[in-house]
C-alpha cells in the first residue's frame, strides 16, 4: 500500500489538528496510570481510567508529544514513590495500576476496534489531547498543550468542500461541469 502521508516538514498545526480533531473537542477528567507506550505513528499513548473506572488511552500526538515531558516525569516520579511504598510493605501500590495521576484533559474521543486472541472485534476508547491540566509538586497547576487550531474562515472551508464534492458527483455521473 502505497503511503500518503506528508513529510513532516509539510505538516502545518492546521493540517495536523483537522486530522486529529475532527469531533467535537470535550473537557474529561482522567486519572493516567503511569503504562507507557509508543504506537506506530511515534504518539505517546498512556493508560488512564475514566469514572466509573472504564480503561481507556490518551493519546499525545504530534507536536504535543513534546510538551508531555512534564507530565512523563510526574508519572515517573509517581511510580518511584510507588515502588518505595511497595517496598515498605503496603501491598495496595504494589501494582501499577493502582498508581493514579489526577490530569483535566481537553480532547476528543476516537472509537477504535481491535481483534483480540479469540479473533473477536473488542471496542475501545482513546482520548486525543489538545490540552491538559496537572498538578506539579514544584509548581502547582502546570497547564500544557495547545488548543486545536482552526481555519480561519470554516464557511470558505465548508464552500469549497461542497464544491469539491459536487464535482465528484457530476463525474461519477458524467454530467458537464
Amino acid at each position: 500500500m502505497k503511503n500518503r502521508r506528508k513529510p513532516a516538514s509539510q505538516i502545518t498545526p492546521l493540517i495536523e489538528d483537522g486530522g486529529l480533531f475532527k469531533r467535537e473537542v470535550r473537557d474529561v477528567a482522567v486519572e493516567l496510570v503511569p503504562v507507557f507506550s509508543m504506537n506506530n505513528r511515534g504518539d505517546l499513548v498512556v493508560k488512564g481510567i475514566v469514572s466509573p473506572g472504564t480503561e481507556i488511552e490518551v493519546v499525545f500526538a504530534g507536536r504535543r508529544k513534546r510538551q508531555a515531558a512534564g507530565l512523563v516525569e510526574q508519572m515517573k516520579r509517581l511510580r518511584v514513590q510507588g515502588v518505595r511504598t511497595a517496598m515498605n510493605g503496603h501491598e495496595a501500590i504494589s501494582c501499577p495500576r493502582n498508581l493514579r495521576l489526577p490530569v483535566q484533559v481537553r480532547g476528543t474521543w476516537r472509537l477504535r476496534f481491535d481483534r483480540d486472541a479469540s479473533g473477536w472485534e473488542v471496542k475501545s476508547y482513546q482520548l486525543l489531547a489538545a490540552q491538559w491540566v496537572f498538578a506539579d509538586a514544584e509548581r502547582g497547576a502546570v497547564l500544557c498543550g495547545w488548543p486545536p487550531a482552526e481555519s480561519e474562515n470554516r464557511l470558505q472551508d465548508r464552500a469549497g468542500a461542497a464544491r469539491s464534492e459536487l464535482a465528484a458527483q457530476r463525474a461519477r455521473t458524467g454530467q458537464p461541469s
